[in-house]
């Protein structure tokens, strides 16, 4: 037996315990009695521990680096390199450390959790500044030369560095920001519908009518109710979603569901041959955003897309009745300054993006304490967006991320945005997406995605793949030229 044979029978344990994990993140998420979010807590540390000693045994290293000098056809060499990689990252971490480390996640996002209905920062402060501690530990034992942050930019976007990301939000700053202060300066007023009040059962009904719509199946599928909206993926046949419900903002729960959509989809439609491996699941966070960003933006918020369903969808929601589809169109689109980065509009997101990885940056180079951080928040979000935020739950604490260790994450949900718009660009060369949406034809989108994005898994990092589906390196120009166009046409601009 192959060197590469006995490591893919330590990678099937180390898959089985991904889906223990996995299902028990999903269940405390969902349905689960928070009561038992401790107990919890302390038995997905245990199986984190277990699955750590399984990957950073002597005997995984060693089969690993044998199996680099074996003949490996591409996937399989992938495979090697980056799981090699994911195991010298952590190999020197004493195995307490980190199976306090993941003990940390798991209580930090349930304090998160109260912190944030309780609207009080001061509960989560703490777990914070343990967790950016806790994280620069962990940081530390890898053998690498990059600063703290610097390394986990690379860990969620292979290659990016801050030059890059200040580069990257330099352009976007430079061309978008004076573009919106046009688009606000219209004072257009914001459709009715938009806050207008529809039950949790018509949203449910709604959603229910949109997965067939999007080729979303509830035989590979599960949609349920949660306080913000994740995808999690627990096999090719098992993706699922869920969604936050609030009964005096109704597009909030469709954007998010196609959003969330668009990341099950894609984990979906890898190819089958890569179930259980690493490179299964080890896209770029970049490359997985661009597939939730697409569908919700690209796809979702255009007229195309709802005209063959907008006369069911006034027949489900009542407060849609008297308003046409123009209207509609309208305001799902229509801007305005938001609090809350998941309701941002597609025009100021990347604001929000932008906050929070200066904050991130300076948090880790040391610049900015825990203590200052809402103060800080709440400066450059009145610079940013010219809003006064005025309690934590709708400022510093609103997102579950760092409750969860995601640091260096948030940039990537704009370069996603930016590499979602080339995507695009690239499949309206080949096919004709506005037909295919008003023939309600979505199963060729999610075909085409498939074949040039999806099968591929984790195969490419993001710089690669653009190159390989859009015959050119990646720029913002894509990105930026379409929301102006766009948001110029719907203003009248």
């Amino acid at each position: 037996m192959s060197a590469y044979e006995q490591y893919l029978s330590l990678r099937s344990k180390i898959a089985a315990y991904q889906l223990a994990l996995a299902t028990l993140h999903w269940d405390g998420a969902t349905i689960a009695p928070k009561q038992g979010a401790s107990y919890r807590a302390q038995k997905m540390g245990i199986l984190s521990g277990e699955m750590f000693s399984i990957m950073t045994d002597e005997k995984t290293i060693s089969l690993l680096k044998e199996a680099s000098l074996e003949e490996l056809d591409d996937v399989q060499r992938k495979e090697v390199t980056q799981s090699l990689k994911n195991i010298l990252d952590v190999v020197n971490v004493p195995k307490e450390t980190y199976i306090e480390f993941v003990s940390l996640q798991s209580e930090a996002e349930h304090i998160w959790e109260q912190a944030k209905s309780k609207n009080d920062y001061d509960m989560f402060k703490p777990y914070l500044q343990k967790l950016i501690e806790m994280t620069k530990l962990i940081i530390s034992y890898r053998d690498s030369s990059l600063s703290a942050y610097e390394q986990l930019l690379d860990d969620f976007e292979e290659g990016m560095r801050t030059a890059d990301y200040d580069a990257f939000f330099s352009e976007v700053k430079e061309k978008l920001v004076p573009f919106i202060a046009k688009v606000l300066d219209a004072k257009l007023p914001a459709p009715a519908f938009i806050s207008a009040m529809v039950s949790e059962d018509e949203q449910r009904r709604l959603i229910d009518y949109l997965a067939p719509v999007l080729e979303y199946s509830l035989e590979t599928g599960a949609i349920a109710k949660s306080i913000h909206p994740f995808s999690s993926h627990f096999s090719a046949h098992d993706n699922r979603v869920t969604v936050r419900y609030l009964t005096n903002q109704m597009t909030s729960s469709i954007f998010a569901f196609i959003h969330e959509v668009g990341h099950a989809t894609y984990n979906g439609q890898v190819n089958p041959a890569f179930e259980g491996l690493t490179v299964s699941q080890s896209m770029t966070y970049g490359l997985h955003e661009s597939q939730s960003r697409l569908l919700e933006n690209l796809v979702g918020k255009t007229k195309a897309f709802w005209q063959p369903h907008y006369e069911h969808v006034q027949s489900i929601v009542t407060a849609l009745k008297d308003v046409s589809l123009d209207e509609f169109i309208f305001g799902i689109n229509y801007v305005e300054q938001s609090f809350i980065r998941v309701e941002a509009d597609e025009l100021t997101y990347p604001l929000h993006i932008m906050l929070r990885y200066e904050l991130e940056k300076a948090l880790f180079e040391g610049t900015l304490s825990v203590d200052d951080l809402p103060s800080v928040w709440n400066t450059k979000f009145k610079e940013y967006l010219a809003l006064d935020v005025t309690s934590d739950d709708h400022g510093v604490l609103q997102d579950v991320h760092w409750s969860g260790a995601a640091f260096g994450y948030f940039p990537t949900y704009a370069l996603g945005s930016a590499y979602g718009a080339m995507f695009f660009d690239a499949m309206n060369e080949t096919i004709n997406v506005e037909e295919a949406l008003l023939n309600n034809n979505f199963k060729v989108i999610k075909e085409w995605l498939k074949e040039n994005i999806h099968q591929y898994g984790g195969l490419y990092n993001g710089k690669d793949l653009i190159l390989k589906v859009c015959s050119k390196p990646f720029s913002a120009q894509s990105y930026v030229d379409g929301l102006i166009a766009k948001y110029s046409a719907l203003y009248k601009l």
